[in-house]
Order: C-alpha cells, then sequence, then structure tokens
C-alpha cells in the first residue's frame, strides 16, 4: 500500500502542478497520484481515501482548503494532510514553515513532524488562512485573474488597489454590534492574508481568532491601510474573538475564504471539533 495520497489540481498556477508532475512521481514513488477533475473531487477523495499514511495537496490555497477539509470529514481521524506547494500565493505554507520547493516538501512528508492545528469554520465549512468580507472577495476574485499573468506580488497590488479607488464600504453586524463605514473586514489566525499583505496579530491561545477591519477610512485613509498591510505594521482595529461570532448585514456582501468566493453574508464563525493533523517540518523552513 502506498504511503501518500496526492492530489493534484491541474488548474493551480497556469497547469505548474501538471508540469512537475512527472518529477514528483520519481521523487515520491510511495505515492498515489490523482490528477483532479474538479475541486469538488479533492474533498470527496480526501474524505473517503482508506489506508493512507496521509493525504498530500498539490496546488495553491483553494486546493489546500479542499483538500485539508476532506481530511477532517474523514473517518480515519489519525490521517495526516501534506502539502506540495504548487500556486500563486503560498501563505499557508509560509505560516507553517512548509518549503515550496518540491523536493524539499517531499523530504517533510517523509521526515516531518506532526502539528496539530485549530481549524476555523464558515457556515460549518472549515477554513485553513483566512475569511474576507467584502473588498476581500473582490479582491480575492480579481487577484485570481491577474496572478497567473503579472505575479503574486503585482496581481495582488493591483486588484486592492482597484478596490480601494471603488471605494466601496458596508455596514456589518458583529454579533449584533453595528458597525458602519467597513472598508474591509476579515477573520483569521495567521497574520499572513494574501499576496505579501499582513495584519499585525497579538499572540493567540488556541482558542482565540482575530475579527480585523478598516472602518470610517478615506480612500487615501485605504492607501495607507494597505501600505501598512505589506509592512506588517499595526492599522485598523483587532478584536480578539472566542466561541461563536455571527456576522451579517443588510446589503449583499460577498464572502471568500482561502482565495475562492463562497456566497455571501450572513455568516458564522466556529472552531471546528476536530484539530488539522499537519505534516511540517522538523525545524522551520523560510520561505
Amino acid at each position: 500500500m502506498k504511503r501518500f495520497l496526492v492530489l493534484v489540481n491541474p488548474l493551480s498556477h497556469g497547469g505548474r502542478s501538471v508540469r512537475i508532475l512527472p518529477r514528483l512521481r520519481t521523487l515520491l514513488p510511495e505515492g498515489d497520484f490523482v490528477a483532479l477533475k474538479n475541486i469538488e473531487e479533492a474533498s470527496r477523495l480526501a474524505r473517503e481515501a482508506s489506508g493512507y499514511e496521509a493525504v498530500v495537496a498539490c496546488g495553491g490555497d483553494g486546493t489546500i482548503n479542499a483538500v485539508a477539509g476532506g481530511v477532517m470529514e474523514n473517518s480515519d481521524t489519525s490521517l495526516k494532510f501534506g502539502v506540495i506547494y504548487a500556486g500563486t500565493s503560498p501563505d499557508f505554507c509560509r505560516e507553517h514553515g512548509i518549503p515550496t520547493d518540491a523536493e524539499q516538501a517531499i523530504s517533510v512528508l517523509r521526515d516531518g513532524v506532526v502539528r496539530e492545528i485549530p481549524v476555523l469554520t464558515a457556515n460549518s465549512e472549515p477554513f485553513f488562512c483566512s475569511m474576507n468580507l467584502g473588498m476581500g472577495a473582490a479582491v480575492a476574485a480579481s487577484a485570481n485573474r491577474l496572478r497567473p499573468k503579472f505575479g503574486d506580488f503585482i496581481g495582488t497590488l493591483w486588484a486592492v488597489l482597484r478596490e480601494v479607488i471603488r471605494g466601496r464600504r458596508y455596514a456589518l453586524k458583529v454579533n449584533g454590534e453595528e458597525i458602519r463605514n467597513v472598508a474591509h473586514a476579515l477573520v483569521t489566525r495567521m497574520p499572513r492574508i494574501a499576496g505579501g499583505l499582513k495584519i499585525a496579530l497579538p499572540p493567540l491561545a488556541d482558542d482565540e481568532y482575530a475579527l480585523w477591519f478598516a472602518k470610517d477610512v478615506s480612500r487615501f485613509g485605504c492607501f495607507r491601510v494597505v501600505w501598512n498591510l505589506y509592512r506588517g505594521k499595526p492599522c485598523g482595529e483587532i478584536r480578539v474573538l472566542r466561541g461563536k461570532t455571527a456576522i451579517s448585514s443588510n446589503v449583499s456582501v460577498a464572502l471568500e475564504y482561502d482565495g475562492d468566493p463562497h456566497g455571501s453574508l450572513p455568516v458564522m464563525v466556529a472552531f471546528s471539533l476536530r484539530r488539522l493533523r499537519l505534516l511540517v517540518p522538523q525545524f522551520k523552513h523560510s520561505n
């Protein structure tokens, strides 16, 4: 029996995963490789996997989210999750020290250690990086189109600046409290949110997560917020939360997490009862 089930997204990063697939098969002969037909198949195959030590996502953040979500629904609670990154914005890998080089990533699959990480859910669906509302959802949609042509940094920056210029604002209700004139809001446990953008998070306990938002800012003020996000400097407002958080609005506000659209508000944020058994390096890599 092969040790690893490797689920490959052929569309990630303009087909990069397919281009490196022959090399991956050589580097990881103890892996069963499956080219995915669609992202739904990634979740299903991970959920139904049996007899493997670990299920591995080969693709970008959307593939990571789909495969990891399937692993968490698998009846085998000892099943591990690994990553061979082939996307455009490796925020998840950077956060957890997983190398983006394929050969080094395979070494982690073989010789790494398990880190059990808390996982947030949006309307009972897990997400593994950040959940963005409104502007963030529009930025993600644009950046997904622009990154393959212009790269991670420029593609994300262009998408951010375009939404800042549009200047849309939202009124949100967070557990019944109204927060008006919100330019952008997100929920996360990790500081890296997309393409070099980074919020200055305080240390979080395993049962805590953060709501970050920028409100009452002009267009010029938004440019300053973006500049601070690229430098990882404090900006906006942060609330450290526990338990369940209900977020709603009286207008349509798009919802996005881990780089892909997921409908619109309202949303209920909570922790999953199960943790993700993630394979990470014994010693943290720098990416």
